[in-house]
């Protein structure tokens, strides 16, 4: 019986070292994503089961805060395109101007269900009083943004964006650099809606890291087949 020899050639040769290092590349990263997204949801968790502090100019991402001062009920926007359980609404932001100090943090309020006509916004107002706020931190990244316009021109303003560095813009005044998420408990509070610390869980990203290898292993087996048989008589 005549041995078969190895012979794929260059041209696929050439493919399957391309492919291969891709295929098994790309497995390796979403590996490290998935123990990044590890990482945070951790870092996450373990802030929130910590009690609350006064706000101060150390306070980070998702710490839990306490902050007292006085709603501006004529300065509140709304995040526009929000949906929650499949019915389209806003994410109502409520300025906080901090005891002491002139300067503003964001406060959200919670969601609140769009009205039938879009020029009709729904009812957000809230007394312009004193108040103590518990919550969370949270720094929004710009996202998605479906419209040219970033921020409407008249109070209550309409954003596309929950960035900070953005509707910063709406105001005269300092803000916090960061969005102050308060906790449902909130006398003035609407439809709470968790924080989510990440877009994509670490089972996903080592489920697409196990179909990258499944396709670097399958790619090696017809790379071995078709080197055997090309020549086979």
């Amino acid at each position: 019986m005549k041995r078969k020899k190895f012979n794929p050639g260059v041209r696929i040769t050439i493919f399957f070292i391309i492919f291969a290092v891709v295929f098994f590349s790309l497995g390796i990263w979403q590996i490290e994503r998935g123990q990044t997204k590890t990482q945070i949801m951790s870092e996450f968790e373990n802030k929130l089961t910590k009690e609350p502090i006064y706000l101060n100019a150390e306070s980070k991402k998702w710490d839990r805060v306490l902050v007292s001062g006085k709603w501006e009920n004529k300065k509140q926007l709304l995040i526009d395109n929000v949906i929650h359980q499949g019915i389209a609404g806003y994410k109502v932001l409520t300025p906080l101007r901090v005891d002491e100090t002139n300067k503003l943090i964001l406060v959200d309020r919670g969601w609140i269900k769009q009205n039938k006509f879009r020029d009709q916004l729904p009812d957000i107002q809230i007394p312009d009083n004193f108040e103590s706020v518990i919550g969370t931190l949270e720094q929004p990244e710009l996202g998605l943004v479906l419209s040219d316009e970033l921020i409407s021109n008249n109070w209550p303003k309409i954003s596309q964006t929950k960035n900070v560095e953005v509707i910063s813009k709406a105001y005269t005044e300092e803000i916090f650099p960061m969005i102050l998420l308060a906790d449902p408990l909130l006398k003035n509070s609407l439809e709470y809606i968790k924080i989510t610390p990440t877009n994509m869980t670490p089972i996903k990203h080592y489920g697409y890291s196990s179909q990258w290898f499944l396709m670097f292993i399958v790619l090696c087996f017809m790379y071995i087949w078709y080197g055997l048989s090309r020549n086979a008589k």
